[in-house]
Formats: structure tokens, sequence, C-alpha cells
């Protein structure tokens, strides 16, 4: 997937396109080539693909670090507590290895928020074991709308803003 979220931001650089998302694959990829920005400005202009793509894979690995710790309050407290570690590491298929990076580099940053819920879910109606039970066809029927919301790569239906998007990413 990194390999092609890299591709997709190489091929985005040539010009803006007007192309709508096909499928959800495609607004995976492109919500991914934030990673591949962030690796190419590490790395240089002119990085060769390859080079790109290893390194893309190595800070998507963190930028999943640093959202647990950004968005999950318990695992943040685990972590304080030294009861939990977070390390990233990345699997090699070719070698049957894994590669250690150790804890993302912001971590003391996000050991701090205090942000319980993504930007992207917080414009969602939240349900709980407190609301009760919900009678199955409208159970039913949300999960039809969220499935099909994805199917066109569009999570949440139009209810996100870019800011939210990049608060994601920072």
């Amino acid at each position: 997937a990194i390999a092609g979220a890299t591709k997709t931001y190489l091929g985005s650089k040539d010009g803006p396109t007007s192309k709508n998302v096909g499928c959800a694959l495609e607004g995976l990829l492109i919500g991914l080539s934030r990673v591949a920005q962030q690796a190419e400005d590490e790395l240089g202009v002119g990085a060769e693909l390859d080079t790109l793509v290893a390194h893309s894979v190595k800070v998507n690995v963190f930028h999943s670090i640093d959202f647990l710790l950004k968005f999950s309050e318990p695992l943040r407290e685990l972590v304080k507590s030294g009861s939990l570690e977070i390390q990233g590491g990345i699997y090699h298929l070719e070698t049957g290895r894994v590669e250690f990076l150790g804890r993302s580099p912001r971590q003391s940053e996000f050991l701090t928020s205090d942000s319980s819920l993504p930007p992207s879910l917080q414009a969602l109606p939240i349900r709980t074991t407190v609301h009760g039970w919900m009678p199955h066809p409208e159970a039913l029927k949300l999960l039809k709308e969220g499935n099909e919301r994805f199917a066109v790569g569009a999570a949440i239906a139009g209810r996100i803003t870019p800011a939210m998007r990049k608060a994601l990413v920072k």
C-alpha cells in the first residue's frame, strides 16, 4: 500500500488532478500520500523510488504509533507509567526478519496530548453502552450506510473538513 501511495503522491506532483476517487483503495492511497510527502521532504527531491518507498514505510510506522499515543488516553497512561512500550517495526517478507525501529521520536510530545477521539470521529454520533441497545434494523441501517461511505472513499459522507484531515497527520 505504501508503494502505491508513494507512486500516487509522485504522480500528483505533475499537476492537480480532477479525477474523483474511484474506490476505497484509491482513497486510502491518496490519504497515505502524506506519508510519502514527508518521506520525500526528509530525503530530498530526487530520491530513488525504492529508497523513497522504504523510508515512507518507516514514516508510516511512526505515524501509526503517534496516532495511537495522541488519541488513546489508556495507552498514553500505560506508556507514562512504564507498563507499556510502543515500539515500531517492519516485517521484511523477503527475509522473514523484523527491523525494529524503536519508539516514536515524537513520543514525549504525544504523551502530553489530551485528545481522546481523532477529528474524523468527532464528527460522528458516537454510541456507547450508556446509550443502551439499538433495534437491529436501525443498527443494520447505520452499518450499511458506513459501508457505503467506505466503499466510495467518502469516510464521513462529506462531514470532514480539510483542517480535520490535516490534524490527523500532525
